[in-house]
């Protein structure tokens, strides 16, 4: 377990950059337009391209690709391999291209699909606003086999930082609107402009390191169809659309729902869902790129004993990331959704509302992040039937539990309901792994557990008594505004470091494995900020 933790903190860091710059872009955001219909209208457009993206280029694609383009360059050579990705890109271009035109044709259908009640005004506005970044679906999908390739190579770090480019471009957009003090539909069609251009940095950034490579890219269809490895991504894909669509059809279902609630819960489950994603980004996403290609390899040279000990080494240091994670956004959901998003435009109670959602996503950070480890094993051992037949339960579950409960709970109990869903997802992957793979259990896992379990206990009382003293301590002080928004920043610095001096010191008396690399991480990690990332 130490060595997936050592292994992948260069790649947290890298993530971590993207997904700060990922929260100052939506802090920006909420300042310029709150949480209200406006903003429900261009959180309904970003995620039109954004669904059909996560389902066909970088989830679907990524499952069957990077076995697929691994399994070339271990068997074959670098130019079989790099031939199958051209003719997977030419092929993923012309669907994705396709689909693009479809939706900006269709814009105003695809809205109404995803909503409920809305005023016309509300449904021209967002019809709009897709048409613009509809595009984004074939760039980013051009970005996605590229992607795949370097981390296939083990290249992971050019992977990570490209999405930080991506947000950069936004904050520099709306750092511009800010300081213009725009504001309205124009700034939201300026701001989905600037989303597009981001896009376009974003996918050509990865370019230069696999040219450095030696890759050449060059379209061509001609015997794409007959090729066997495009023919075996095509094959896996086709059920994998369908395995990674639990967490998109959720959302799409939530989207639905929100939107029948009246202004703002769709704006608001979106920004919940942005602050949701840092930890998996940083652990979840950064363990799981690095054990796909590691399964893949051992899928590939056939050892399936390699394969069931690196998904449980990754596991077991995901365990011990997220769990620490989930108690920490459940006890300070609302000191971090005001200090992110609270100003201009965004009010206080904007900011209860999302802190509400937010401690219901946060249940589900455990098994969410589970899902994008033990998933691609199936893939890499050619079974994607399962995780589909997982994502299906998943997809019920989720829907059942809305439908039944969402006019009483509100957006909380639409993230619930998601929270749920990906439980049901892991178990059934873990039952489905146990029995086609190997067994992932090993000794000592329950002592482990338990153990786990009271340091994340003892933290989150500790959290919670840290905050309790400074809350009272900042309404005492009452600080004009920027002095009070740095005033919580570094109260919630202190009380997240402290929460990890206390977390790291239970799990250090039971000797947990893995332990002493997390102690470690923030000093490596600082070491890696103050030295110039390595080229790729």
């Amino acid at each position: 377990m130490s060595g997936s933790l050592q292994r992948s903190g260069s790649l947290s860091l890298a993530v971590a950059v993207s997904r700060v710059l990922g929260l100052l872009r939506e802090a920006l955001f909420s300042r310029l337009v709150g949480a209200g219909a406006l903003a429900d209208a261009y959180s309904v457009a970003f995620r039109i391209p954004n669904l059909l993206r996560d389902l066909l280029a970088e989830g679907a694609l990524s499952s069957a690709f990077v076995p697929t383009f691994t399994a070339a360059l271990v068997q074959e050579d670098r130019a079989r391999a790099d031939q199958l990705a051209n003719l997977t890109l030419a092929v993923l271009l012309l669907v994705t291209g396709g689909l693009t035109l479809l939706g900006v044709v269709f814009a105003d259908d695809l809205v109404r699909l995803m909503t409920a009640g809305w005023s016309p005004a509300k449904l021209a506005d967002a019809a709009a606003l897709t048409r613009i970044m509809m595009p984004l679906l074939a760039l980013v999908s051009v970005g996605a086999v590229w992607t795949g390739m370097l981390n296939a190579q083990r290249h992971f770090l050019a992977p990570a930082y490209a999405p930080a480019l991506f947000n950069v471009i936004s904050v520099l957009c709306g750092a511009g609107l800010w300081i213009a003090g725009a504001g309205g539909m124009w700034a939201v069609t300026a701001w989905s402009i600037g989303t597009l251009a981001a896009g376009v940095v974003q996918s050509f950034y990865l370019l230069p390191p696999l040219w450095r490579l030696g890759y050449r890219p060059r379209l061509a269809l001609r015997g794409a169809w007959r090729h066997p490895g495009v023919r075996r991504i095509g094959r896996m894909m086709l059920p994998a659309v369908v395995g990674v669509a639990a967490i998109q059809v959720n959302i799409f279902v939530n989207t639905r729902f929100a939107a029948s609630l009246g202004d703002g819960p769709v704006a608001q489950l979106e920004y919940a869902f942005r602050i949701f994603y840092l930890p998996i980004g940083m652990f979840g996403v950064a363990l799981a790129t690095i054990a796909t290609t590691q399964l893949s390899e051992e899928a590939a040279r056939g050892d399936r004993s390699g394969l069931v000990q690196k998904t449980g080494e990754s596991l077991s240091a995901l365990w011990l990331l997220t769990a620490a994670s989930t108690v920490g956004l459940v006890v300070l959901a609302e000191p971090i959704v005001s200090l992110i998003y609270e100003g201009g435009r965004f009010t206080a109670a904007d900011t209860t509302a999302v802190a509400a959602i937010l401690r219901a996503y946060a249940l589900g950070l455990v098994p969410y992040s589970m899902v994008k480890i033990v998933a691609p094993a199936f893939y890499a051992t050619d079974r994607p039937r399962l995780p589909l037949l997982a994502s299906l339960a998943a997809i019920a579950a989720t829907i059942a539990f809305n439908a039944g409960f969402y006019r009483q709970l509100g957006a909380p109990g639409l993230a619930l309901g998601t929270s749920l869903g990906a439980l049901v997802n892991v178990g059934l992957l873990r039952l489905f792994f146990a029995r086609k793979v190997g067994p992932l259990a090993r000794p000592g896992r329950v002592r482990e557990l338990a153990w786990l379990l009271l340091a994340n206990a003892v933290m989150g009382g500790a959290l919670y008594a840290a905050w309790t003293g400074a809350a009272l301590g900042l309404t005492k002080l009452a600080l004009p505004g920027p002095l009070a928004t740095l005033a919580l920043a570094l109260a919630l610095l202190l009380i997240v470091g402290l929460g990890f001096l206390v977390y790291v010191s239970v799990l250090q008396l039971a000797r947990f494995p893995g332990i002493d690399s997390l102690a470690r991480l923030p000093r490596s990690l600082w070491r890696r900020i103050r030295r110039r990332p390595p080229a790729t």
